[in-house]
């Protein structure tokens, strides 16, 4: 009987952790450039994520972004997000990538994350 409560009394700690980690994990971001080697998304909500002053020298722009990262499993992303969208999403540490890229190097930020849970509706 006394197990019983002990686990009772604990499960309501637990549930509550749980909850609150994936709220603090939750990202809103910008995609701000896709081509076939690079994926980048610069964060709207959380200043301590990716690079700061890195510039898309792709498309010739003086314009620096700051908090901008290159997403490692781009093929995870669906296709109907495109540049200037808003996105939210958690991150992952970047692992190696099953996702097929071209060769062409493109200048991207040097931090690189995977993202999941990738949604248009706000998770916060």
């Amino acid at each position: 009987m006394k197990k019983l409560f002990l686990i009772a009394a604990l499960l309501p700690f637990f549930a509550f952790q749980c909850r609150k980690d994936n709220n603090q994990k939750c990202l809103k971001g910008k995609v701000v450039r896709i081509t076939c080697a690079s994926y980048v998304i610069q964060v709207l909500n959380n200043d301590s994520i990716g690079d700061d002053g890195w510039k898309n020298s792709m498309q010739g722009e003086q314009t620096s972004y700051d908090n901008v990262f290159s997403v490692s499993n781009k093929c995870k992303i669906p296709v109907s997000y495109k540049v200037g969208d808003t996105i939210y999403f958690n991150l992952d540490k970047p692992e190696p990538s099953d996702c097929v890229v071209c060769m062409m190097y493109d200048a991207p930020p040097k931090t690189q994350f995977q993202i999941r849970n990738i949604s248009s509706a706000s998770c916060e």
